[in-house]
């Protein structure tokens, strides 16, 4: 696999931070949190088309910003589930808009090998050059002239000239050295400044300086760094658990009856907003894939991870019956409960019908499909499990009998009087809950201990 070399303001090599300038950078990111969430805020069906706009044309002037937006919308999309169809099309109209970022630059090293390039994010413009020359050959030249004279190894003493105002043109690696290139917006002369650094292994090189862009904005697009995202959430493991442990943890011996009351609604509540975020992020992953910016391996991957099934060996053979058919075994190494079953339910009930009539599913998801229902349709006969699981799991599948209509109408994003209203009775049917199911524990998605439905090798 490629890799790109180190990337400046990540981790690069950069000269000291000029204070002033560092507080600049800040406060133009705090100005762009602000809008984003201005944004955000304020965004419902009616808003939609004109609020969107505004965020796509935001710029997306550095990584920082990419992550900002994208950290932003899906925090948003966990705590406002039932806006998840609409932040979904946000995103796609954000990755539809940026199929390329400014903040990524490509580099051609020349040396005795020939011309290639690799590429970096985050470069930052300097704020002393030298210059200026009448053109880029005679910045190089000027370089190499200097270090050849002076042996100095870093090119730090090089004199510099300061000169507000000039544009980044181009970047090369030589003799060891980043060098940036400048030129005036009104005239013909030329600047440089050099960063003492290390150019990528042979590998991380690319022949072109297309094949080197067309690399980077595969591995920093929108949709990619959106999927990272979700992924990260969904394989977060315990989740609940952790939530009880947190609240074990404090000594309640000195407390007050008030106290106690207190705390347990504390954690009461913090059990509900942990197993929203859960359910939200499923919710999301599901609209995305219906807005096609997930592909349906990656539902497959999620529906078998919640069920606690795998479909291939360490060596990535398929499993197969004894008719040489694609089949699923059961993972010991992974464990589910009644939270990985709930969010199984809400992703099946959000994708199921496109799943199953998606033109660009791979062939293998024919095979699969009928043995996710084959376990479902035990999970609702076995009397082992909690009678709200059997419920939920009997209502998926007669939701599939019914070709994916539901019998009753579903939630759809509201105005924000409507969500204001539902988020009271929200409210008071979660606490009822959660006063109920305080004592039942709980895990989290492919990790809890807690209702676990067996392991062991077997047939789905």
């Amino acid at each position: 696999q490629r890799q790109q070399g180190p990337q400046i303001g990540q981790g690069g090599l950069k000269r000291a931070d000029n204070k002033w300038s560092k507080e600049k950078k800040e406060d133009a990111l705090s100005k762009t949190k602000l809008a984003i969430m201005a944004i955000l805020n304020k965004m419902t069906p009616q808003t939609f088309d004109k609020l969107s706009k505004q965020l796509v044309e935001i710029e997306v002037e550095s990584s920082e910003v990419l992550d900002m937006i994208i950290t932003s919308i899906f925090e948003k999309v966990l705590g406002e589930p039932h806006f998840s169809e609409l932040y979904a099309s946000l995103c796609l109209a954000i990755s539809d808009h940026n199929a390329t970022w400014p903040f990524i630059k490509t580099i051609k090293v020349v040396n005795d090998k020939g011309t290639k390039y690799f590429w970096l994010q985050d470069i930052e413009k300097d704020e002393e050059f030298v210059g200026p020359f009448a053109d880029k050959l005679a910045c190089l030249d000027k370089f190499t002239t200097f270090r050849s004279a002076s042996g100095d190894t870093d090119a730090s003493s090089i004199p510099t000239v300061s000169k507000p105002g000039l544009n980044l043109i181009e970047l090369v690696y030589h003799d060891e050295h980043l060098i940036k290139m400048y030129q005036g917006p009104d005239d013909d002369q030329f600047y440089f400044s050099a960063l003492p650094f290390e150019a990528p292994l042979e590998d991380g090189l690319f022949e072109s300086e297309d094949a080197a862009l067309k690399e980077a904005h595969r591995r920093v697009s929108f949709k990619r760094l959106l999927l990272n995202k979700c992924q990260e959430e969904f394989e977060k493991n315990n989740v609940l658990e952790e939530v009880e442990k947190q609240f074990a943890a404090v000594d309640t011996k000195s407390m007050s009856e008030r106290e106690m009351d207190a705390h347990k609604e504390d954690k009461e509540m913090a059990l509900i907003k942990t197993k929203k975020r859960m359910l939200g992020n499923i919710t999301f992953i599901g609209e995305l894939y219906k807005k096609q910016m997930l592909r349906d391996r990656i539902m497959h991957f999620c529906i078998m991870r919640l069920l606690g099934l795998v479909s291939m060996d360490a060596e990535g053979q398929l499993y197969t019956d004894g008719s040489g058919q694609p089949t699923l075994l059961k993972d010991d190494t992974i464990e589910t409960d009644d939270e990985s079953t709930e969010s199984l339910c809400k992703l099946i009930a959000t994708i199921g019908r496109q799943l199953e009539s998606d033109p660009r599913a791979m062939k293998l998801g024919s095979f699969y499909i009928p043995q996710y229902f084959g376990v479902l349709e035990r999970l609702s006969k076995d009397r082992t499990q909690p009678s709200r699981i059997r419920f939920m799991v009997t209502d998926l599948l007669e939701l599939r009998d019914n070709d994916y209509v539901p019998r009753r109408k579903q939630d759809k994003a509201m105005t924000k009087e409507q969500i204001r209203q539902q988020a009271e009775i929200d409210y008071n049917v979660a606490q009822q809950q959660a006063m109920g199911n305080a004592n039942q524990g709980g895990g989290g998605r492919g990790g809890g201990k807690g209702g676990g439905k067996g392991k062991g090798k077997g047939g789905a």
